[in-house]
């Protein structure tokens, strides 16, 4: 059996052939090239790495340290305020005492300046005290008791505002009252009144 082609003169579809990449140069050298680079970043990967473990381990280090020192911080702050505490209890402690001390003391001053004030042939019958307020009320033989009784409280540092309250003179005897203010720290000294006042 016979077979004829009539299509000779047709065209036929090209073969088309699986496309080849072809690179040139890629010796030996090359390839050692590529090698070494890759070893290089696998080796910069690694310090990186490293590198970035160590930095996070100082981190960690400091961090810790870093809290350590404020619970130090903490404690002493706590102490501080402590020590603040008892200091203001001790300073109130302080001034109690310091208070009991000065009024111990004020009774004594003044029993002593009235004392140092009293004139001869005078007596007092008593004496009131409110704050520092004082009311004598007493006798004497003579005005001019009563007068230099008068003028020493007037005179003295210790004293100040003395008024007449009541007066009265019968013959050998005065019954007085006087009020004054005691000043427990003292005023400044001014000369004695000349004259007898509160007569």
């Amino acid at each position: 059996m016979i077979k004829v082609n009539l299509l000779t003169g047709a065209k036929r579809d090209p073969v088309r052939k699986a496309p080849s990449v072809k690179v040139e140069g890629l010796g030996g050298s090359q390839n050692a090239l590529l090698v070494v680079i890759l070893g290089l970043a696998v080796a910069f990967a690694g310090w990186r790495y490293y590198s970035l473990s160590a930095e996070s381990e100082r981190l960690d280090q400091n961090l810790e340290t870093a809290r350590e020192q404020l619970k130090k911080v903490e404690d002493d702050r706590k102490a501080i305020e402590v020590l603040k505490v008892k200091k203001a209890a001790f300073q109130k402690q302080i001034d109690i005492i310091t208070n009991l001390k000065n009024n111990q003391q004020v009774p004594v001053r003044l029993l002593d300046e009235v004392s140092r004030n009293l004139p001869d042939f005078l007596w007092l019958i008593s004496m009131q005290e409110s704050g520092n307020q004082l009311t004598f009320s007493g006798r004497a033989t003579t005005p001019n008791a009563y007068a230099n009784f008068y003028n020493n409280l007037d005179a003295s540092a210790y004293f100040s505002d003395v008024g007449k309250i009541s007066y009265t003179a019968d013959r050998d005897d005065v019954t007085f009252s006087l009020s004054a203010r005691f000043v427990p720290g003292g005023k400044q000294r001014k000369p004695p009144a000349t004259g007898q006042q509160g007569q």
